[in-house]
């Protein structure tokens, strides 16, 4: 297509169509420098076309040089005042250049001209809700809604806003809203199971999860979460398997194995725990909850106190104020023999006791 456009212009270059048909040929190609060429030869020929200064406006934005896309859309606004396309590409190359309240000063004049725009209510929005503005941000996406009832963004957009701001029923209502709208969107499936997990409804948050693993069975947060929610029902069995669907897709990942590590320690599988706690340890030598409850296994069910110990000192090394362990401490050393250790592990834990740490 490139190369019938260009032909057209060689053999005509006094053909501002034939400039404008190459222009938006390399403009589909994502090839936009020469776009810009291409538009500003058309304007050459014709600078009366506010479609070429609205299009040559948005291949500078998609260079990123803002301030001259403004100047292609502010010609666009002079040659046809009442073009709301040309509103809200300036409002949003504002937008880019972060300067909001242009932004929303042009997105406002292009409602004017075209209350059902959609896109600008919904941009309006997004600016609000950045602003922490969010009852602002809510109507507008109502009013985008009762416009284009059957956009599911919009619904989860509404539902984004619910959610950060813990109104979790109505946060529920939004994202069921949209799952109606597209049921095969596993995103969805996945923020929806998110708000029932923070509402402790981890039935509802399970039969998210798992939808969203069946729409997307490389989803490796949704396994994650998955796992997550059974380990709060109390179903290691299954959280176990959720965790080894995510390490499948991603081999090692400190998250995963502390979570495996934690649903084998209640299934009294202390053997895998301590394997997992062990490869939680090799990605992340400083994590204390996984060097705490590792110490506390070797001390309390396996009576290697040595290894014991060898955990619980790196505790103390790593912050003094997290050794609410110092008991099992001091039963290994005594087990050990160690009763001048001993003592100074009782005296850490009187001193903690003290808040003196």
């Amino acid at each position: 297509m490139i190369e019938r456009y260009k032909k057209s212009a060689e053999l005509d270059p006094n053909d501002a169509d034939a400039w404008i048909n190459l222009g938006d040929a390399y403009y589909d190609e994502n090839e936009y420098d020469f776009a810009i060429e291409s538009y500003q030869k058309a304007i050459e020929i014709n600078p009366y076309f506010p479609e070429v200064w609205n299009n040559l406006g948005l291949s500078f934005s998609m260079v990123r040089q803002f301030k001259e896309a403004i100047e292609c859309y502010q010609k666009a606004i002079e040659i046809e005042p009442d073009d709301a396309i040309a509103y809200y590409n300036m409002g949003f190359a504002y937008e880019d250049l972060e300067d909001h309240d242009n932004a929303l000063k042009y997105y406002k004049i292009a409602l004017e001209y075209e209350p059902s725009y959609t896109d600008v209510w919904n941009n309006i929005a997004l600016i609000y809700r950045e602003r922490e503005q969010y009852d602002e941000a809510i109507e507008c996406y109502k009013k985008a809604i009762k416009i284009n009832p059957d956009e599911h963004l919009l619904y989860n957009n509404i539902a984004i806003i619910y959610y950060d701001n813990q109104n979790y029923d109505e946060a529920i209502e939004y994202y069921k809203k949209a799952i109606d709208l597209d049921p095969n969107n596993a995103e969805l499936w996945f923020d929806l199971g998110d708000v029932a997990y923070e509402k402790n409804d981890y039935d509802l948050a399970i039969n998210c999860y798992k939808k969203a693993t069946e729409l997307n069975p490389t989803f490796i947060e949704a396994w994650n979460n998955l796992g997550l929610s059974y380990t709060f029902t109390e179903d290691f069995k299954e959280s176990i398997k959720s965790y080894k669907e995510a390490l499948n897709l991603q081999e090692e990942d400190v998250v995963l194995y502390e979570n495996l590590a934690f649903s084998y320690t209640a299934l009294n599988d202390y053997d895998n725990a301590i394997l997992y706690y062990q490869n939680t340890l090799n990605l992340d030598p400083d994590n204390i909850s996984a060097l705490k409850k590792l110490g506390r296994i070797f001390c309390d069910v396996k009576n290697n106190y040595e290894e014991a110990l060898i955990q619980f000192d790196r505790v103390a090394s790593l912050d003094p104020s997290e050794v609410d362990f110092w008991e099992s401490a001091v039963r290994c050393h005594e087990k050990l023999g160690n009763p001048e250790k001993a003592k100074e592990w009782i005296e850490l834990g009187s001193r903690l006791k003290t808040n003196d740490i």
